[in-house]
């Protein structure tokens, strides 16, 4: 038993440091923007790379670190209306957060061949897949945030990268409280928008025309009867 000890605590003591290096690994350095709210492919695709970083960073730390930077690229590239390189850095960053598959066995071929695109990472915990649902929620509720083609309140979008913010650092239950203060801001401000709408009254009045019935039919006199 005493030669059982030296080599127990040799591998506590290398199980503890690889926990620690994928730990100080797994925290991205820079705090994730907010994805962009507008409802156009290259938006949803760079809502779905902040998602898989957020899910890659207990996978697969390495890879949620790397894809935080082509990540921030997609974004400034968004921003500065390059959508076609945007969406590319995006995929870019899905990419790099996926777990590289095993090599398949060269004698047994698989009958179905593997997909060629890269799977995101699967979600970690039933918490993660509550706090997903709910920043998808903000996320569809902002983008209908009081009347039609009005700016969302500024309070709405800082709720919402509020709640992005959270879930990548994997703090589920603020990301779950910004999006709640997102959905329920956006749902007020729509009601009310909708009410302003149904209350006010048409800007240019009908005009209403004269009327004056037409004689369907002319009736001719019988000659027989004028006897």
């Amino acid at each position: 038993m005493k030669r059982l000890v030296p080599a127990a605590a040799a591998v506590l003591a290398a199980a503890l440091t690889i926990a620690g290096a994928a730990s100080a690994a797994g925290v991205p350095s820079l705090p994730l923007p907010a994805p962009p709210a507008q409802s156009n492919p290259t938006a949803s695709t760079i809502f779905d790379a902040m998602l898989a970083i957020a899910r890659a960073v207990t996978s697969n730390p390495a890879g949620a670190q790397a894809a935080t930077f082509s990540y921030n690229a997609a974004i400034q590239q968004y921003n500065a209306g390059d959508f076609s390189r945007s969406r590319r850095s995006a995929l870019q960053a899905i990419g790099q957060t996926a777990i590289a598959p095993l090599p398949n066995p060269s004698l047994a071929p698989p009958a179905i061949p593997p997909p060629a695109y890269m799977r995101m990472p699967t979600i970690g915990s039933p918490q993660q897949a509550d706090a997903e649902s709910y920043v998808s929620l903000s996320r569809r509720a902002i983008m209908t945030c009081g009347a039609s083609g009005a700016t969302p309140p500024p309070s709405a979008v800082q709720q919402n990268a509020t709640a992005a913010q959270a879930l990548v650092a994997r703090d589920y239950a603020a990301a779950e409280k910004a999006s709640l203060a997102v959905i329920n801001q956006c749902a007020t401000a729509l009601a009310a928008a909708a009410a302003a709408q149904q209350n006010a009254a048409p800007a240019t009045p009908i005009p209403m025309g004269s009327y004056s019935p037409v004689p369907v039919a002319t009736l001719i006199p019988d000659p027989a009867l004028a006897k």
